[in-house]
């Protein structure tokens, strides 16, 4: 009989506003650590109940499996067997019940070595997750075109989210382009899209990235074309309190793209007091101005 073929692993993979799927990757299993890291809090949980609840089973019934083995513990109760070895895998050792043989004591200092192992390793992992960069920087959910001058000009709008400002701030700003050569061969690449400022040495509260679309701009054409444009923004920073890494990034479609738009004031100073507004972070306006193309 012919085994059917196995079906290729499917991930889902999050861009921001796109959604991209890898198939035919390597499974969970081959790097543990990182599905582990990966997964949501709830299901983190889930696994580490279930792991736990597993091992004590299995020694549980072995447990019972063996007469006599354990003092004062009832001939072939698994639930004794399974409390005995909670007990154990905890190194708790109530008293109640104990170790009376040898074949007993061997395997209650196995499984007193295996949680040495499962404890430092649970440690390890919730530390891990505890302490892993976090996304501090809040991304406008749109971009804008408008026209400053004689100059047009793309602009994306950020703000940290922290109570302490940002150290040594570098942003990026790239659309990937789609290529079709004479052969009919297609290939994509992302291209880098120069900002007036792409670094900030401390980034409090909000930023506005800039980019002065040159006239023929390729990227200003994809953007008025139908094949299917993204533009991805990338930050990276020291968070001050926590003396680690902070990283963030979002993309942007076409539709979320406004043109001939400015957006809203988020900074308002007030008695001496400035104030910075999250909630109109992704507010826009028409611009008195409309953007045109620049010529070519």
């Amino acid at each position: 009989m012919t085994r059917a073929p196995r079906r290729p692993r499917r991930r889902h993979i999050d861009l921001g506003s796109f959604e991209a799927v890898k198939i035919g990757g390597p499974g969970a299993f081959v790097d543990l650590y990182y599905a582990l890291m990966e997964i949501r809090w709830p299901a983190f949980f889930a696994l580490v109940s279930a792991a736990f609840v597993l091992v004590n089973l299995l020694f549980g019934l072995l447990y019972a499996a063996l007469p006599g083995a354990i003092a004062n513990m009832t001939p072939g109760s698994i639930a004794d067997g399974f409390f005995f070895s909670v007990e154990t895998l905890g190194t708790v050792g109530y008293g109640n019940m104990a170790p009376a043989t040898r074949l007993g004591h061997s395997i209650a200092a196995t499984e007193i070595l295996l949680g040495l192992f499962f404890s430092a390793t649970m440690t390890g992992l919730i530390f891990a997750r505890f302490a892993r960069p976090r996304d501090s920087v809040l991304f406008s959910r749109v971009a804008v075109i408008s026209e400053v001058g004689d100059q047009l000009m793309l602009m994306v709008r950020l703000a940290s989210i922290r109570a302490r400002p940002l150290a040594d701030v570098s942003a990026q700003m790239s659309w990937l382009e789609r290529i079709e050569l004479a052969d009919g061969r297609v290939f994509r690449r992302l291209n880098d899209l120069p900002l007036v400022r792409a670094q900030n040495p401390a980034l409090a509260l909000a930023w506005t990235l800039v980019h002065v679309i040159e006239p023929g701009s390729p990227m200003l054409a994809a953007l008025k074309g139908t094949d299917r444009f993204q533009l991805t923004v990338t930050v990276g920073g020291i968070d001050t309190l926590l003396a680690s890494q902070t990283l963030g990034g979002h993309s942007y479609r076409r539709e979320d793209i406004r043109l001939a738009h400015d957006f809203e004031d988020v900074i308002l100073d007030e008695d001496g007091i400035i104030h910075l507004d999250l909630s109109k972070l992704h507010d826009v306006r028409p611009s008195a101005a409309r953007a045109q193309e620049p010529p070519a």
